[in-house]
C-alpha cells in the first residue's frame, strides 16, 4: 500500500475516532430535577451570636436532594419580613458559607452544598470514563439553585422582594446561569469567578499538566463541553437588577482575561471592585473579611427596605 495512502487511512481513523470521543463526551444531558416537593429541618448549634442555625434537606419531584445550611437572625418570626440571600461558594465551603456572612447583616442566609461529589479526586482515567455523567450533573446544578430559592421565597420571615444570589469562586458560574433566568433574585453578586471558560481552565490546570499544548487542548475540551454554563453568556440576561463583581488583578486562578471577559459581558446597573491578594481561601481570613465588607455594604443597599405597598413580582 503506498505510504500516502497508509497516512490518509491513518489520518481518517483518527478523525472518526476523535469525533467518536466527542460526541460520547457530550452525550450527557443535565439530569432533570422538577419542582420541590420535601424540605426536612433540623436545629444545629450556631456559632455566630444572635441567630439560628439550621440543616435543610430539599427533595425535588425527581428525587434529587439539596442540602443546606439556614441561617436566620434569632428574633426573626413571622411578623417581620428579613432580606433573604443565596449564597453558592466554592465545593470546599458549601453549606458552611452561610456562616462566613457576618452576622451583624440582617438578613435570612441559604447557602447550599453541591449536588454532587467532587470528581477531581478521583484518578484521571476514572474522570475520563465518567464524564457524561458528570457533565450531566454539573449542568443541572442551576436546578438544585433553583429549587434553594422555592424554599427561601416560601419561609414566613422572608421578604420575597429582597432576595439577592452570591455565587464565589466556583459557584459563580452556578449562580449566574440560575439568577439570570429567575426573576425571584432582585440583585446578584459574582465574586471571585471569571468569564471565558477557556483561559479560566487552563490557568487552573498549570499546577496538574505541565504540558502547554496538552493544557490549551483540555481547557478547550471542558469550555465546550460546559459552555452553556459559561458566567459571560449568562450575566447580560442579570440586567436591569444591580450586579457586584468582586475580584484581584492578582488572582492566580482568575486570569485577568477571565475576568475582563465577565466585566465586559455585564450590562448596567453593574458595580466592578478590585481587591488585593490571590485567590480567596478559607485561611486568608483578612481577605474573607474583605470580601464579605465590600458585599454585605453593597446587600444593605440594594436590600433596603421597601415599601408595604410594592408588588411581588414572578413569585413562582
Amino acid at each position: 500500500m503506498p505510504r500516502l495512502r497508509i497516512r490518509s487511512v491513518l489520518f481518517g481513523l483518527a478523525l472518526v475516532a476523535a469525533t467518536v470521543a466527542v460526541l460520547w463526551l457530550a452525550s450527557g444531558s443535565a439530569v432533570e430535577y422538577g419542582p420541590l416537593v420535601a424540605v426536612e429541618r433540623w436545629r444545629v448549634d450556631s456559632a455566630q451570636a444572635g441567630t439560628v442555625l439550621e440543616r435543610v434537606r430539599l427533595t425535588s419531584a425527581a428525587g434529587r436532594r439539596v442540602t443546606c445550611f439556614l441561617r436566620r437572625p434569632a428574633a426573626a418570626g413571622a411578623s417581620t419580613a428579613e432580606p433573604a440571600v443565596l449564597l453558592f461558594g466554592g465545593i470546599g465551603t458549601g453549606g458552611r458559607a452561610a456562616t462566613l456572612v457576618d452576622a451583624s447583616h440582617r438578613a435570612v442566609v441559604l447557602a447550599c452544598d453541591y449536588p454532587w461529589d467532587d470528581p477531581s479526586r478521583l484518578p484521571w482515567w476514572r474522570i475520563a470514563w465518567r464524564v457524561p455523567a458528570i457533565r450531566a450533573d454539573v449542568l443541572a446544578t442551576p436546578q438544585a439553585l433553583a429549587i434553594a430559592a422555592s424554599f427561601l421565597v416560601r419561609l414566613p420571615d422572608v421578604d420575597p422582594r429582597r432576595v439577592a444570589a452570591v455565587g464565589a469562586s466556583l459557584g459563580v458560574p452556578f449562580v449566574a446561569s440560575w439568577a439570570a433566568g429567575d426573576k425571584r433574585v432582585r440583585a446578584v453578586a459574582l465574586v471571585y469567578g471569571g468569564g471565558d471558560f477557556r483561559a479560566l481552565f487552563e490557568a487552573n490546570l498549570r499546577r496538574k499538566v505541565a504540558a502547554p499544548w496538552l493544557r490549551r487542548a483540555l481547557a478547550a475540551v471542558g469550555a465546550a463541553l460546559l459552555v452553556d454554563l459559561d458566567p459571560a453568556r449568562a450575566v447580560p440576561g442579570i440586567a436591569p437588577r444591580p450586579l457586584l463583581l468582586v475580584g484581584s488583578r492578582a488572582d492566580e486562578r482568575v486570569p485577568r482575561s477571565s475576568m475582563d471577559a465577565l466585566a465586559n459581558a455585564a450590562r448596567p446597573p453593574v458595580m466592578t471592585v478590585w481587591l488585593g491578594g490571590g485567590h480567596m481561601m478559607p485561611r486568608d481570613t483578612a481577605l474573607l473579611r474583605a470580601i464579605s465588607d465590600t458585599t454585605v455594604a453593597w446587600l444593605v443597599r440594594v436590600q433596603a427596605p421597601l415599601s408595604p405597598l410594592s408588588p411581588v413580582p414572578h413569585l413562582r
